[in-house]
């Protein structure tokens, strides 16, 4: 179900230069994040499966941005675009969890008797119904003043100066501790018992320090890669975790839909004891990467690394400015000529230093 699920593995991703100011980092993450938004909604208002998971994951990475960058924006701001960042993401997420139930329900199918799998039509057309009404509401929010004001106020980010102004490469570790922080914090508490909302806040939480970190990829190196490509199997693991507890949720309540032919229920039913083996088997598997995760350090050591690259990205910056700025100042006055000799004679003939542009034959 990975495929289903996780098309964000877009290749148009923003990366963020360690020598550029955090605050315009910040505008520059935002004013990306939608761009995405704009680009998917037309699409997702005609009912396209892609452009709702697209338009969906465009809202979730602009939530990972804001609040990678909550210390730069005004706590106002941050609260209202993380609500109604929430909400439209709530909305094409509706849509979409039709699309995945769906398609799990007639994978899971082939597990059960192959009489009762043929009695699940009226299980697949019911969600269809519910697709077409959870489109119609989505419609409704993206035709809506509150969206069109949210857009507003991410096309123009107020910023705190005391942030903005520090290199990016100086501040990144920074703006990851709290969701580095958040994401250790609540896989400590993974064992059996751990309730299944638990496990998706996990993945939620992961999703954004993913989001995060590969909007510093120039700062990372062997570790941050090593790190991203971890991260995204956990979300995936445990995105699959999620998709079968939420079907198999849908599908005892709808066991209680009486319009359902028997055969029907008696298939929700095989479906259901399918989908419970195999969300025991992900749950169990998910505990184990995520220690194998915990153990390795790989995420502390790829923290080093941005921490490192970021402390000597600015004064490289720096170095080749104060070069370049050097050189031009030599070359210029090597090319002025003396408006009069050292004892009042007329200045010999202008020597005229060439100049060689990098990347140009001599």
């Amino acid at each position: 179900m990975a495929d289903a699920r996780n098309g964000d593995a877009h290749p148009n991703r923003l990366t963020l230069a360690p020598a550029e100011k955090a605050g315009d980092c910040a505008r520059k993450a935002i004013a990306f994040g939608v761009e995405a938004l704009k680009k998917n909604q037309d699409a997702a208002l005609a009912g396209e499966a892609e452009a709702m998971h697209q338009l969906r994951v465009a809202s979730r990475r602009l939530r990972a941005s804001i609040q990678m960058f909550e210390n730069i924006l005004y706590a106002s701001q941050v609260r209202i675009c993380r609500r109604d960042l929430t909400w439209i993401a709530r909305q094409a997420g509706a849509v979409r969890d039709c699309d995945i139930k769906a398609k799990l329900v007639q994978e899971r199918a082939q597990k059960i008797d192959p009489e009762l799998a043929q009695s699940i039509d009226p299980i697949v057309q019911a969600l269809e119904r519910r697709r077409k009404a959870e489109h119609a509401a989505l419609c409704e929010s993206l035709s809506s003043q509150r969206y069109r004001a949210l857009l507003a106020k991410l096309a123009a980010p107020s910023l705190k100066k005391a942030w903005a102004n520090r290199k990016l490469g100086l501040v990144a570790t920074e703006l990851l501790d709290p969701m580095v922080e958040d994401a250790l914090n609540r896989g400590k508490k993974l064992d059996r018992d751990f309730p299944v909302k638990h496990f998706h806040k996990l993945r939620v939480v992961i999703k954004r320090l993913r989001y995060a970190l590969e909007m510093l990829s120039t700062l990372g190196a062997r570790q941050h890669k090593k790190t991203l490509a971890r991260l995204e199997a956990l979300q995936d693991l445990l995105g699959d975790y999620n998709d079968t507890n939420v079907t198999q949720a849908w599908l005892m309540s709808s066991m209680d839909d009486r319009e359902m032919p028997v055969r029907t229920i008696l298939a929700a039913g095989a479906l259901i004891h399918s989908l419970g083996s195999r969300g025991k088997n992900l749950r169990r598997q998910a505990i184990k990467d995520w220690r194998r995760f915990e153990r390795s350090d790989v995420l502390s050591d790829a923290l080093d690394e941005i921490r490192r690259a970021g402390e000597l990205a600015p004064v490289e910056a720096n170095l080749i400015g104060q070069e370049t700025a050097t050189t031009t100042e030599a070359i210029e006055t090597a090319a002025e000529p003396q408006a009069q000799g050292n004892n009042g004679e007329q200045p010999h003939e202008l020597i005229r230093v060439p100049v060689i542009h990098a990347g140009t034959n001599s």
